[in-house]
């Protein structure tokens, strides 16, 4: 069988046109880079994964055990509906119990410093890095005892309100006045989902930086379209690439030491005051959307440590 990188997602997430959207351009975009080191790549529906424990790991798609041979895997544990999420965290977790590779375990220490955007905050402020204030919405009926703390701590507003643990400008909400922020925390105590409120801090890019095996190796910079605030490319935002990460080279260097990280892509809000941690996340990042050289580089960097780590347990 030949070495395969599977991406698992959770399509409960998607409608149908964008399930369909989005395989059509991962795999357009993926399968070329995977083929250059040998690999084939694929993409799972994570509702169709039976999982299992008789004397070891299972994990069945379509009637085939996929940990049966040793394959690497790319499968986040988040989603928006809580069902869904609970699947996710059984595959990624019995992902990691076998003897398959885990891509986006790609750091050591605990697994909810991959996604948690008040914990890897938490994490950085530790290491004297400078990040974004946050505070986190308590659940249903104590939300509002949030907003005298948010006051407090982020100032007068305007403020973001987004998930705590999803990505990609999903369920993000800029906030301008203190009767918006009230009626935004009533509707996010209903959902099931953690949420935070940071200040909303006029920035020209959000600029995230590639690291791999400790290493800067190039950075993208995202802007948001004219009149947006969301800079993430699937919510409409336009890219650049220039040497602005130089400015952070350090701080990425500390974070990515911190957690042993072997792939890392660390977000950054460009101020006029300086850079400001936004935050990171590991192999799901996109990066596809580079111009070459910088798409090559990044590419050599990426599937080469993927490579390597598959062949490390054979």
């Amino acid at each position: 069988m030949a070495s395969v990188i599977n991406w698992i997602y959770q399509e409960d997430d998607l409608e149908l046109d964008e399930i369909l959207r989005f395989e059509e351009s991962l795999s357009k975009r993926y399968l070329p880079l995977a083929h250059r080191i040998g690999f084939d790549f694929r993409l799972i529906r994570a509702g169709e994964i039976m999982l299992s424990c008789v004397g070891k790991p299972v994990m069945r798609y379509r009637g085939e055990d996929l940990l049966e041979t040793r394959q690497c895997y790319i499968a986040e544990d988040i989603s928006m509906e809580p069902q869904g999420l609970q699947h996710m965290r059984a595959i990624y977790r019995t992902i990691h119990a076998s003897n398959s590779v885990l891509l986006n375990r790609s750091i050591s220490g605990p697994d909810y410093l991959e996604r948690d955007k008040l914990a890897l905050l938490q994490h950085a402020a530790n290491l004297g890095v400078p990040g974004l204030k946050t505070v986190a919405v308590p659940p249903k009926k104590y939300a509002r005892k949030v907003i005298p703390e948010v006051e407090r701590e982020l100032g007068p507003g305007p403020y973001i309100v987004k998930p705590r643990e999803l990505g990609m400008g999903v369920g993000v909400l800029k906030i301008d006045t203190d009767q918006q922020l009230a009626s935004t925390i009533d509707i996010v105590s209903t959902t099931g989902t953690g949420y935070i409120v940071q200040p909303f801090l006029p920035h020209h890019a959000d600029m995230r930086v590639f690291v791999v095996d400790g290493r800067v190796v190039t950075s993208l910079s995202r802007k948001p379209r004219p009149g947006g605030y969301l800079a993430s490319i699937s919510q409409g935002g336009s890219l650049e690439v220039n040497d602005d990460h130089l400015q952070v080279e350090e701080w990425c260097n500390r974070i990515a030491k911190s957690l042993n990280a072997e792939f890392l892509c660390i977000d950054w809000l460009m101020t006029d005051s300086g850079p400001i941690l936004n935050e990171w996340s590991t192999a799901s990042a996109g990066f596809t959307l580079l111009p070459d050289p910088q798409l090559t580089l990044l590419a050599d960097a990426f599937f080469g440590w993927i490579k390597r780590k598959f062949e490390e347990g054979n």
